[in-house]
C-alpha cells in the first residue's frame, strides 16, 4: 500500500471510497459536504498557524482509502476528517495504516498536539482499540440512525 498526498486527479476515486461506505458508515445527505472538502483541499495551501492535509492509499494504482486531517499550530489541535476505507477492502489493515500515518504525521509537525475526532456508532470500537477515549455521544447526529461519537487521543 502507496499513501501519498491527495491531488485533484484523485478526486473521483475518493468519491468511489465515500460512496461504497453508504449508508452504513455515511449518510448520503453527507455527499455534498464530502465533495465540498475535496474542493477545498485543491485550493487551500498550508500556513504556519493553521493547516489542512488529506491523503490517500493505493492498492494495485486504485484509491482504497483517503483520510486527513486539519492542524492548528497556534493551539496544538488536531482533529481527524474524512477517513474512509473503500469498503470492499475493510478489514484488511488498511484503515489502521492510515490512522498510524496520520497520527504519526501529526506528531511528526506538532509534537504536542491534542488529537481529536467524530465517527460514527460503527467505527467507534476501531478508534477505541488505537487508543482513542469518547467524550461525547450525539444521538442522530449526522442523519437519523447515525449517531456522533466525539473521541480524543
Amino acid at each position: 500500500m502507496q499513501i501519498r498526498g491527495y491531488k485533484s486527479m484523485d478526486r473521483a476515486g475518493c468519491i468511489v471510497v465515500f460512496n461504497s461506505n453508504m449508508p452504513t458508515f455515511f449518510a448520503p445527505e453527507e455527499l455534498p459536504e464530502f465533495e465540498f472538502w475535496l474542493e477545498q483541499q485543491e485550493t487551500t495551501g498550508t500556513s504556519k498557524t493553521d493547516s489542512t492535509y488529506y491523503y490517500v492509499a493505493e492498492e494495485e494504482n486504485t484509491i482504497v482509502a483517503c483520510a486527513g486531517f486539519h492542524l492548528d499550530f497556534q493551539q496544538a489541535q488536531a482533529t481527524l476528517a474524512w477517513g474512509m476505507v473503500d469498503r470492499s477492502w475493510h478489514r484488511k489493515g488498511i484503515g489502521k495504516k492510515l490512522l498510524e500515518f496520520r497520527l504519526a504525521t501529526i506528531k511528526a509537525l506538532q509534537p504536542k498536539a491534542t488529537i481529536a475526532l467524530d465517527t460514527s456508532q460503527h467505527s467507534y470500537p476501531f478508534f477505541e482499540r488505537m487508543g482513542f477515549t469518547i467524550t461525547k455521544i450525539t444521538t442522530d447526529f449526522y442523519a437519523r440512525g447515525l449517531d456522533r461519537y466525539d473521541m480524543i487521543y
